[in-house]
């Protein structure tokens, strides 16, 4: 057996069941031999997408994406999705390789530098005997330091005779989070029982250890408020006192809520200067800050006490003690929220700015909330107009949303959102892209095309890079020098093979529901947006 068949065949037998990738030389043969083996290769337009894909892959599945791509500048084009993969701590295996033994051949390129630049782990093979060996160790580190690992298999390696291997050792999940320690446990207990307005905040690191209840019970017995980072949105959908997101897009009455309340006691949540606007919302409160990762403390915001614990085990530990003590919350403060949120409308925190032939994102969002699936998947990208989206756009479960943000970059999110896709989940996947970020990548939408995967890509077209747009006029410069004509997105999406409209008014938007039921390709939506229109500081 050759190394090229041995990795197709490790591969498999580490559960792989799909890669993404663009063919060269150094992949040339393990990717057809893989999907020889009944593995899915899913081929990309651009490396980028590649890795981007094994993310969104990763985020949704619960498992290990893997991507692979040639040498050289195959792997430079990876670096911006890789950052994005490492900052977001995904679980990524990219495979590449060093290219010819040649000291002339003009691929050659410091792949473990730039890769250790880039925030991620870097292994190689050895020698053709020790290919298993070392992708067993690559994946264990992914697993273990939670982050992507570039593995590097010489193309030298490929067609060498690859002899006897080690087993294939599937890689062994850290131990699960322990519960706090007594005393740290016993610190936050006194600022907590101490407070008159508490409010409990969750962050994806919440949602991730299934704290929901232990968060809710623990809420109820103090009378707090519960709220949401973005990553967590929609964790406590459905209770009284879930005031939704917690920082830069909280509503009004959320606002409110966050100002008054004296005591934030926040679990698996990065506190970033997003959701404390710099340390603006927290300033004032006791800060408790509950998190798995010591690392994470004070890293943006200063706190009064940290606990190192897993976020469901400290709460339910927290809410055990409190019974005992037979400790009661502020009613008062819990029935103000409650009556509040009762109360509170949507809508009722802007004023519709739809123009003749442009909508208002935040009403658009709002429509599209009540066409699309309750269970559904939404992969987002970074702009201006995640301010529209983020709030109003729901998920059933925070686990199904996610955002590649990370590194700020925008242009991954349809990339992402295709990855996510693939993780077969049987649910629709929402991708939210800016008509910028759309155009980077617009050639990974023919592999949604050929793919024939479901998604709708909502593309929300302000004709603009919108950020810069604004920024341009408040410094007094024409803001037309960030102005784009776009050709019709709808009829380049018709001309790749897929279905699409453009929205130019809001009940144009019901057509979306009648395309999802039958969808058998990705239905591309050009929401077209005023690029005058600002609903966000900057």
């Amino acid at each position: 057996m050759k190394v090229y068949q041995a990795l197709a065949d490790a591969l498999a037998r580490h559960g792989v069941d799909t890669v993404f990738g663009l063919m060269g030389n150094a992949n040339l043969l393990y990717l057809p031999a893989f999907a020889d083996a009944g593995g899915r290769f899913v081929a990309v337009t651009h490396e980028a997408g590649a890795v981007a894909m094994a993310d969104g892959h990763a985020r949704m599945s619960g498992g290990i994406g893997v991507a692979s791509v040639t040498h050289g500048p195959a792997f430079t084009n990876t670096l911006t999705s890789l950052v994005e993969a490492a900052r977001s701590r995904s679980r990524v295996l990219l495979i590449t390789g060093d290219p010819p033994p040649v000291p002339s051949h003009f691929h050659h390129f410091d792949i473990a530098t730039v890769t250790a630049a880039a925030g991620a782990g870097y292994e190689r093979v050895y020698e053709p005997a020790s290919l298993v060996r070392d992708l067993n160790r690559a994946l264990q580190r992914i697993v273990a330091e939670r982050r992507p690992v570039v593995l590097n298999i010489p193309i030298a390696f490929m067609q060498a005779e690859a002899g006897e291997q080690a087993p294939v050792v599937p890689p062994v999940a850290p131990p699960t989070a322990a519960a706090p320690q007594p005393d740290t446990l016993d610190r936050a207990l006194g600022l907590l029982t101490s407070a008159k307005r508490p409010l409990v905040l969750a962050g994806h690191g919440a949602a991730t250890s299934g704290a929901r209840e232990s968060l809710i019970a623990l809420a109820d017995r103090i009378g707090a408020a519960l709220a949401t980072t973005v990553l967590a949105k929609e964790m406590f959908a459905g209770h009284p006192r879930d005031i939704g997101i917690f920082g830069s897009l909280s509503h009004g009455v959320a606002s409110e809520v966050i100002a008054d309340c004296d005591c934030v006691i926040a679990f698996g949540a990065g506190l970033n200067m997003w959701t404390a606007l710099n340390g603006d919302l927290l300033r004032g409160k006791r800060i408790v800050h509950v998190d798995i990762d010591p690392a994470r403390f004070g890293s943006y915001t200063p706190v009064d006490e940290a606990v190192a614990g897993d976020a469901r085990l400290t709460a339910a530990a927290m809410d055990s003690l409190l019974r005992e003590a037979d400790h009661a919350g502020n009613r008062r403060w819990a029935e103000k929220i409650e009556q509040a949120m009762a109360r509170h409308i949507p809508q009722a925190d802007f004023v519709d700015r739809s123009g003749t032939d442009t909508v208002d994102i935040r009403s658009a969002m709002i429509r599209l909330d009540r066409i699309l699936p309750a269970r559904r998947t939404v992969v987002s990208d970074i702009g201006r107009f995640n301010v529209g989206v983020w709030p109003y756009l729901r998920v059933a479960d925070p686990l199904h949303f996610t955002t590649m943000g990370g590194f700020g970059s925008i242009g991954l999110g349809l990339a992402g959102a295709i990855g996510a896709a693939l993780a077969g989940n049987d649910r629709p996947v929402i991708a939210t892209v800016g008509d910028g970020g759309f155009m980077m990548h617009l050639s990974e939408f023919t592999t949604a095309v050929r793919e024939k995967l479901p998604i709708v890509v909502l593309v929300l077209n302000d004709g603009a890079y919108g950020a810069e747009h604004y920024k341009l006029r408040n410094h007094g410069y024409d803001p037309a020098h960030s102005a784009y004509a776009w050709p019709d997105l709808a009829a380049l999406a018709t001309t790749m093979g897929a279905r699409a409209l453009t929205v130019r008014k809001i009940e144009e938007l019901d057509a979306v529901g009648e395309f999802v039921p039958t969808l058998d390709g990705p239905l591309l939506v050009d929401v077209r947006l005023d690029p005058d229109v600002n609903i966000v500081r900057y």
